[in-house]
């Protein structure tokens, strides 16, 4: 009998939880919807979110379930992403606790977004804050969290749901490496002076996180942000721009004259959504992790500096290759 079994196994935090599962002599289930690149004694099962029947026979024998399957980074604005993501987040995440539920799995883990929290504050966020999910991508993670908390208290099972920063590290196919590949091939503006601050995670300490979680007894129901502690924007920049060995520009976009353009961009249908995406680059987007902290004992290992320098290495290796 599997001890975790883990969706979304083959995505970009699913391999990372996995490989430590396996690590440290966890019994380990893979599931996905694409192939799975593990070998024994990973138990690897093909199995889609979105089919419930399929799910339900792959999670059989689980004590706990880490659900890391889901859809982000859909910048595209049209009603079909949109749906695709409630389809994927909120109703694959309902299918999860429901098949967790019939399976007769203790424990399920929800991956989901300190984005729920929507506009940010100018103290760090804590998991007391009021929710106010921005975009299709924020509100269906948001949306997820609601359906699993009630199918899991109704069929009594225990339900943790982890509120992840921005996650970055080798094979990222998130924000920080759209951020690399613009400042490699030499497109990135300074808009601001970078002084706003911003929480990343490097996907071990996400993975790391999501198995003490798993390990770590509590109440029915729980929620931890999980983040690294938060850094000015120009430092992310700086120390990408320092490992690709490329220079900066030394002049900065004002921030009132930015704002402005990318009004009248929108007004035009030039660029629909710039404007939320550079609200999004300005603002400061701090949480606590100190209430994770505190039940599981959980510490960043993977600081900024080294994270940037692996995922840069990794990304150059790619480039090399191809």
């Amino acid at each position: 009998m599997p001890d975790i079994l883990v969706t979304g196994a083959a995505g970009f935090l699913g391999r990372g939880i996995v490989a430590q599962a396996a690590a440290v002599g966890l019994t380990v289930r893979a599931t996905d919807r694409s192939p799975l690149p593990f070998a024994a004694p990973v138990e690897c099962v093909q199995a889609d979110i979105l089919d419930p029947v399929g799910i339900r026979e792959a999670f059989g024998g689980a004590a706990a379930v880490i659900h890391s399957a889901g859809l982000a980074h859909c910048f595209d604005r049209r009603a079909s992403t949109a749906s695709q993501l409630y389809r994927v987040n909120e109703e694959g995440t309902a299918n999860v606790a429901r098949a967790a539920a019939e399976a007769g799995a203790r424990h399920l883990i929800v991956v989901s977004s300190v984005s729920v929290y929507g506009v940010s504050r100018r103290d760090q966020t804590d998991e007391s804050a009021e929710c106010y999910p921005e975009g299709p991508y924020a509100k269906s993670k948001w949306r997820a969290e609601q359906r699993a908390r009630e199918i899991t208290a109704s069929a009594g099972i225990r339900l943790t749901i982890l509120r992840l920063a921005t996650l970055y590290g080798e094979e990222d196919p998130g924000n920080v490496a759209r951020l690399m590949r613009t400042i490699d091939r030499g497109y990135f503006l300074w808009i601001g002076d970078g002084s706003n601050r911003k929480s990343v995670l490097h996907r071990d300490d996400a993975a790391r996180a999501c198995l003490l979680a798993a390990g770590t007894p509590g109440q029915q129901t729980e929620i931890y942000n999980v983040s690294a502690p938060p850094c000015a924007m120009r430092t992310i920049v700086n120390d990408l721009a320092a490992e690709l060995g490329r220079r900066l520009p030394s002049w900065h976009v004002p921030v009132p004259l930015a704002l402005r353009l990318a009004g009248v961009l929108a007004c035009l249908s030039v660029a629909a959504g710039i404007s939320a995406s550079l609200k999004k680059w300005l603002s400061d987007d701090k949480y606590s992790c100190a209430r994770f902290t505190e039940a599981a004992g959980f510490c960043v290992r993977v600081g900024l500096e080294e994270g940037l320098k692996r995922e840069v290495a990794w990304y150059r290796s790619v480039t090399r290759s191809v």
